[in-house]
């Protein structure tokens, strides 16, 4: 009688888990199906993109993941194509889907209520989308249509209608819609938003990578991001330079130090240490760099933004989208320098100050 009723208790887990992936995935159909009626298109459109925090989102102890599958199949989006991406949200998020079409700018955004979750596979399935979804919210979200029509982009913002998620969607939106590199789009997905600090990153790595290249599997870059910005997210993803790995060491200055470093590199900030190290010789070469924001914001024409409040770091995303190929408009070499396993420590170590290590200060 124990053994047969361990064999049932077992099979009833099964059972549960199964029904749990049902319904998971069921909710993935359910909004991409939402999402094909409002925003008319088929499965396959490649004008579509896909953003989602499912498979970070933990509701009610249940993983979320299943959900890109019912998203996948449904709208015939895919990592794989480049139209379906994951941002990185924390567990406790509510579980959210936007979808965007670049043909015309408009947006569907999705948040899933936790006691959907809670409903059987056939009865998910006909449940009207209010029992289903705690908001559904739509808006045109092209960013040239959200300036020229300011009011609609006020709605947007201020009213919050993705839940606070806008900055952060309406950002990656816009960027993938002008053909934004998948690694980029990685790169904001990770950091969760795309901002210039994301964008810079992307500008210091492509500075490195040409003065730094890579030559040998013995070779890999170290980041001592000091000072740290959200630049320092988008080395991650490119890099595979994470704090675990000992990819990335992270220090914070003084504002004091922030200001006179300022001063003395010509208006330019400090962006960190950068080196290309080798693991088998023990020694490398090393570049402090800076990154002149002020050149950037005149390049940009955001200088004096005199338009919405919620559009000047957009507008900003975009047009430095012209610069990525040329990062030395805003990157430049404060020193070079060789490093061996001994000042390579130095760098990394807590109670060493990298820049003073390093000279520059």
């Amino acid at each position: 009688m124990r053994v047969l009723g361990s064999i049932c208790i077992t099979i009833l887990l099964i059972s549960c888990a199964l029904a749990d992936d049902g319904v998971i995935q069921g909710v993935g159909v359910k909004a991409a199906e939402k999402a094909m009626s409002e925003l008319s298109f088929e499965r396959g459109d490649g004008n579509i993109l896909v953003l989602t925090n499912a498979g970070y989102a933990i509701v009610s102890g249940m993983t979320t993941q299943k959900a890109l599958k019912g998203l996948s199949e449904t709208t015939g989006c895919s990592q794989g194509d480049g139209n379906l991406f994951q941002v990185l949200r924390p567990h406790w998020k509510p579980l959210w889907f936007y979808f965007f079409n670049r043909e015309n700018g408009e947006a569907l955004y999705l948040q899933v209520k936790p006691e959907a979750l809670s409903m059987r596979p056939e009865e998910l399935r006909s449940a009207p989308d209010d029992a289903v979804f705690s908001r559904i919210s739509k808006a045109n979200v092209d960013l040239d249509y959200m300036l020229n029509n300011s009011d609609e982009g006020n709605r947007t913002f201020n009213e919050r209608i993705f839940d606070g998620n806008e900055f952060s969607l309406v950002g990656i939106s816009n960027v993938w819609a002008r053909n934004a590199s998948f690694d980029f789009i990685q790169a904001a997905s990770f950091h969760d938003h795309l901002c210039p600090g994301v964008t810079s990153g992307y500008m210091i790595a492509k500075y490195v990578e040409k003065e730094l290249p890579i030559n040998s599997s013995a070779e890999s870059y170290k980041v001592i991001a000091v000072p740290p910005w959200c630049k320092d997210d988008a080395l991650q993803i490119l890099w595979d330079a994470t704090v675990g790995k000992s990819g990335i060491f992270v220090m914070a200055l003084t504002d004091t130090e922030k200001n006179a470093l300022k001063a003395k590199y010509n208006q330019s900030d400090v962006a960190g240490i950068f080196v290309r190290w080798n693991d088998t010789a023990k020694q490398g070469d090393a570049l402090v760099l800076s990154f002149n924001w002020t050149r950037m914001y005149e390049l940009t024409g955001t200088k004096d933004w005199k338009g919405p409040t919620w559009a000047p770091k957009l507008v900003m995303d975009l047009r430095m989208m012209d610069y990525w190929d040329e990062p030395e408009v805003a990157v430049s070499v404060i020193k070079r320098f060789q490093v061996d396993q001994n000042r390579l420590a130095q760098l990394q170590n807590a109670g060493m100050h990298p820049l003073k290590v390093a000279g520059v200060m």
